[in-house]
């Protein structure tokens, strides 16, 4: 925008520069031959030649009369052109009002024509169109900027509590936890006490520490359970803390009742499954020690964060799976739009990753805007497995699968641990599936130059 009003205002400055001038400039003065005198005197010596040619016989009388005349009339008219051109003044006076005139019209009469005829908003609307042109290569990029521009909009309008949640999601999918934090933080100063915020901000904790509990994340989840003890992530969390510091029983008790909450057949049933597992062997005098490594977050226990209403605040009541379902189908499939299937690395290229590189799976629209309807994020040690996404995986409460017909599902693997695309990630397409969809096979098959 700020380019064409400049264009605007150049081809204003030139229109006027074009009209002005020439009003305003004074007009040329026509070199006198001579002064006043002078003038007389030219005619008083072509009456004197006119008396010489009578003398001599060469002029009558009565041509002489004629003549004489004919030269008075030709001195006046001189002498009255030469006063009115020495009086400019009245005819630059007027010339310098029109100037004025049109310097004050011109403009205005631009902006009114453009705002009859003309589209206010067809910069930004190019500016937003050529932005959603779909570009996979710059696609981690674009999702990097939204975000950037969420975070700027919310420094000038900071009590947005739906805002600061989608803020803090999206900075967990680029893995800047410590900002995750802070933008989790301002959620609950929005809406404090919410069990669902305060399990997510202790879950943000704990990936910014490396899995390790410190005082904040332990006080988090404790807060959490005692506003709501059925929330499943402090659930799933309070279980990872007691078994790393050694504790099997509480453990146990932590992730028996979450499993009680969860669908029998679901994914985060079936992890938690084997993390009571591997607590009951610690609690025997089994050779565990420490957490299990899919339980070090609630995200890779199985448990999804939380959604956010519009309202702007997670109902105290709400939970990462929601109400039970009918067995045999989980939350999201009984209530949203769901896509699910198997993720792989292709097997000629296992040797270019490592166990702990970043696995995005990610769904974003056919058309329009590149930001992702639904994310899940893991480790390329948990590959190959089932995955499945829906409304719960979204950034935004504004922007998910439900609402979309045809998506693009992606798979990338990514070293920095950044959604951003870089040269040697891995990453795989199916690039037209319709919602709701199953079976889909989603393999990382290309190397990023």
């Amino acid at each position: 925008m700020t380019t064409l009003w400049l264009v605007v205002l150049l081809l204003l400055l030139a229109t006027l520069l074009c009209l002005i001038p020439p009003l305003v400039r004074r007009p040329p003065t026509r070199p006198s031959i001579t002064a006043d005198a002078n003038v007389r005197a030219f005619y008083l010596a072509q009456r004197e030649q006119l008396q010489r040619d009578l003398n001599n016989g060469s002029l009558s009388p009565a041509a002489r009369v004629r003549a004489e005349e004919e030269l008075q009339r030709d001195m006046l008219q001189d002498l009255a052109l030469r006063q009115s051109q020495a009086l400019p003044a009245g005819g630059q006076r007027a010339g310098i009002a029109a100037a004025c005139l049109l310097s004050v019209l011109v403009p205005v009469a631009a902006v009114l024509l453009y705002g009859k005829l003309g589209n206010p908003r067809a910069a930004a609307d190019v500016a937003m169109t050529r932005a959603a042109e779909p570009h996979a290569e710059d696609s981690g990029d674009d999702m990097a900027l939204a975000i950037n521009a969420l975070a700027q909009r919310l420094r000038a309008t900071p009590d947005d509590a739906d805002g600061w949640y989608t803020l803090a999601r999206s900075y967990e999918t680029l893995g800047r936890y410590t900002d995750a934090v802070a933008a989790y933080q301002q959620v609950l100063r929005l809406v404090p006490g919410q069990p669902a915020v305060l399990a997510d901000l202790a879950d943000a904790l704990l990936s910014a520490n490396q899995g390790a509990p410190d005082a904040n994340s332990i006080a988090a989840v404790a807060q959490a359970l005692a506003a709501q003890p059925d929330q499943p992530k402090a659930l799933a969390l309070a279980g990872m803390m007691a078994l790393r510091r050694g504790d099997a029983a509480e453990a146990l008790a932590h992730w028996e009742r979450l499993q009680a909450l969860l669908p029998p057949d679901s994914e985060a049933a079936r992890q938690i499954q084997s993390n009571i597992a591997q607590a009951r062997g610690m609690a025997a005098g089994g050779a565990a020690s420490g957490a299990p490594a899919a339980a070090s977050s609630a995200a890779a226990a199985g448990v999804p964060a939380a959604g956010i209403p519009a309202s702007g605040v997670p109902a105290s009541g709400a939970t990462a799976s929601g109400p039970p379902a009918p067995a045999g189908q989980s939350p999201a499939a009984a209530s949203t739009p769901r896509l699910s299937g198997h993720a792989r690395i292709a097997e000629s290229l296992r040797g270019k990753v490592q166990p702990g590189d970043t696995v995005f799976i990610l769904a974003r629209p056919v058309e329009g805007s590149r930001m992702p309807l639904a994310i899940l994020r893991m480790r390329v040690s948990d590959l190959p497995r089932a995955f499945a996404l829906d409304d719960s995986n979204a950034m935004s409460p504004d922007a998910t699968l439900s609402r979309a017909s045809k998506v693009r599902v992606e798979i990338r693997i990514s070293r920095s641990g950044t959604a951003a695309a870089q040269s040697g990630d891995l990453s795989g397409v199916l690039p037209d599936v319709a919602v709701p969809a199953s079976g889909l096979e989603l393999v990382a098959d290309t190397v990023a130059p």
